[in-house]
């Protein structure tokens, strides 16, 4: 091959690259966009979220006053999104406009993280089906421009994905805690990480994937206890009591299993993650290639956070929105999607040439 042939392949792979990446950023944000396009006003949750970073900013608390009888201290959640609204309503600015505006931002960038894992471990072909599967999810796409801590959370669990691959153990557990800090129910996905790591790499590198999140929660825990032991205390029961169906005022603790399992299926889940799946378990058992070994942490963290959603009584689809970008993942990891286009293009007949 000359200089000017082997010049024009890897411009070629570039652009291919390129393309490859571009459509589905142009796809999530086509899909996010219509809700960006309305730019409704603050729902319910959202209006929560920013009375709470406003006390923050006004009293050090991070205090509830929307749908409260009286001032309380929010503990609902791990706190970071709080903390974040409060940030920027300090800077100045639409606030609501701002951290949706983040939210759009942490989505994009999922998309492109979800492309960096399967490009390094697999090639462009796989990259760009398990970011088009994420982009083209409704749900995920839904949540991009939100107050709200789903999207962002699920940024930096695969990132912690993608620093695992890479063998990062301390950046792992910094963003695995972040994604924790975000949002409480990460805890899933860093038991997987962490059980990944020890095994993989012994107990001290998998110490530094596990220990960063510990000491970030027991860090607010204290804090927590140290303002409102008492009201931190009830929101704990209150999280017990939702998990296991207590007597709590509340539809989502009423829906049945079949009613769940749709949900799950089509509104989370959707035709495109379901059908790839399926095609990606049937190339793996025909085929017997070699998987990459980090392909067992998005497939652990999505049988274990689907099962335990049948299993917690509370049932609210965006508890479980990480399957989605981890499925992708584990789509686009599982199998050379390369390997299957090529052997696709093989198979099919060659149209003669006519002579002119």
């Amino acid at each position: 091959m000359t200089d000017g042939s082997a010049s024009a392949h890897a411009s070629g792979d570039r652009r291919r690259t390129l393309v490859a990446i571009a459509i589905p950023v142009a796809v999530y944000l086509a899909l996010a966009g219509i809700r960006v396009v309305r730019n409704p006003p603050p729902d319910f949750d959202e209006r929560i979220f920013l009375d709470v970073g406003r006390h923050i900013v006004d009293t050090g608390l991070p205090t509830r006053t929307v749908a409260s009888p009286v001032p309380t201290l929010f503990f609902d959640h791990t706190p970071l999104l709080v903390y974040v609204v409060a940030g920027v309503i300090g800077f100045g600015g639409p606030t609501l406009e701002i951290v949706r505006l983040l939210s759009l931002i942490a989505g994009v960038l999922t998309v492109l993280v979800v492309f960096r894992i399967c490009f390094e471990a697999r090639g462009v072909g796989s990259a760009f089906i398990a970011a088009l599967l994420l982009a083209s999810n409704p749900f995920f796409a839904r949540y991009g421009w939100f107050v709200r801590m789903e999207v962002p959370m699920c940024l930096f669990m695969v990132l912690g994905v993608y620093l695992l691959f890479r063998r990062r153990a301390l950046l792992t557990g910094i963003a695995i805690a972040v994604a924790v800090m975000l949002k409480e129910v990460a805890l899933a996905f860093w038991l997987v990480a962490g059980v990944y790591a020890v095994v993989r790499d012994g107990w001290r590198r998998g110490a530094l994937v596990v220990l960063p999140t510990v000491i970030v929660f027991a860090a607010w825990v204290g804090y927590a206890l140290s303002i409102g032991s008492a009201q931190f205390l009830a929101t704990m029961n209150r999280w017990l009591f939702s998990a296991q169906g207590a007597n709590i005022r509340d539809p989502r603790l009423h829906v049945g299993l079949v009613a769940w399992t749709r949900t799950v299926v089509a509104t989370v889940l959707g035709a495109p993650l379901l059908a790839a799946s399926g095609a990606a378990v049937a190339f793996v058992i025909a085929w017997k290639r070699r998987i990459p070994p980090i392909t067992v942490v998005p497939i652990a963290y999505t049988a274990i956070a689907l099962a335990a959603s049948y299993v917690i009584r509370l049932k609210e689809p965006r508890f479980i929105i990480a399957v989605v970008p981890m499925l992708a993942l584990a789509i686009g990891l599982a199998v050379d999607w390369d390997d299957v286009l090529e052997a696709l293009r093989e198979r099919l007949p060659v149209r003669p040439t006519v002579p002119t």
